[in-house]
């Protein structure tokens, strides 16, 4: 049993895009999926990625492996869907997913809960998928279970549900306190997922913020997006000091974090602005910095004054 990490690419260009309202549209990056890593159930017909061999008369062990696979599939398209196809495909995917789990919510509760190892594991993920509320508590109890790719599952599975009343204590101390770095990933992905949904808890942001400095980067990048959907205008210096973390992924989301934090609060567009016009104006020519500054300077501004100095500072400074 392994974890399959599928965190972005650190050496890709930074990109902004806009978290998406559906709960299955879960933003720009997934932490990953615990896989069993089994060969396929002989027999079993080869899988499209996006129509899944998903019998619903499957008896309970096969129906899981085959979701187990299914939902494999659906995390690749979430880390690579960069075309309206491939999107479109993660969303025909997710119809399948969310049919199928919610059909056998029942069963897949009863096999996390008292099944074997691998089905708890496979189970833990792919309840999120169903969309029932009767999955939230059992995946909560999942976190405590002493398989850990049954917990990291389980994180998945409270991700994709996206319950805005989901208990947050539990998610933020293994985000900030597990000794795992793809746990803490996990659940920082999850403590985001909530929080867009509209999730609320004192831990959000205290875990968020100390988040900013942990090793993982993809657990930075989850707390950057996760301080911008809280609008917490004290993490402003600190986001934009991402802009210039090494991972193209952080920056991406530090400054999709500044982006949230003006939707959010349009009285942060003043030291949300002037911390862009100042980074651009430090950088150099050549550095990435320099783009990623202007073009989250352009979406907060709506306008365009290219590479005029002055204009963009008189702008800033009109900025309450």
């Amino acid at each position: 049993m392994r974890h399959l990490h599928l965190v972005p690419n650190p050496h890709a260009t930074p990109t902004l895009r806009r978290l998406a309202a559906p709960v299955l549209a879960l933003g720009l990056f997934v932490a990953g999926c615990a896989s069993t890593g089994d060969k396929p159930v002989p027999g079993t017909p080869e899988k499209d990625p996006v129509r899944p061999t998903l019998r619903e008369e499957a008896p309970i062990g096969m129906f899981l492996a085959e979701a187990d696979s299914a939902i494999q599939n659906w995390c690749n398209l979430a880390l690579t869907a960069n075309t309206p196809a491939r999107k479109n495909q993660m969303r025909m995917l997710e119809e399948v997913l969310n049919d199928r789990m919610s059909r056998r919510c029942d069963e897949l509760v009863r096999e996390l809960s008292s099944g074997p190892p691998i089905n708890r594991i496979r189970a833990a993920a792919a309840l999120g998928f169903s969309g029932k509320a009767e999955a939230q508590s059992p995946l909560l109890a999942a976190l405590s279970d002493p398989q850990p790719d049954v917990a990291h599952n389980a994180l998945l599975g409270l991700a994709v549900l996206a319950r805005a009343d989901t208990p947050l204590d539990e998610i933020c101390r293994r985000a900030e306190f597990d000794s795992d770095p793809q746990t803490r990933a996990q659940a920082a992905f999850a403590l985001r997922a909530i929080v867009n949904s509209g999730g609320t808890g004192e831990c959000a942001r205290g875990t968020a913020r100390r988040g900013l400095s942990d090793t993982e980067p993809f657990v930075r990048s989850q707390c950057a997006l996760v301080l911008g959907l809280l609008a917490d205008g004290e993490s402003v210096p600190a986001l934009t000091g991402m802009l210039k973390d090494e991972f193209a992924h952080v920056q991406s989301a530090a400054a999709e974090g500044m982006l949230l934090m003006v939707e959010r609060d349009a009285t942060q567009k003043g030291p949300v602005g002037r911390a862009l016009v100042s980074t651009w104006l430090e950088a150099r020519s050549k550095d990435p910095l320099k783009r990623i500054s202007m073009d989250t300077l352009v979406q907060i501004s709506d306008v365009n004054y290219g590479d005029d100095v002055m204009l963009w500072s008189e702008w800033a400074k009109r900025l309450p």
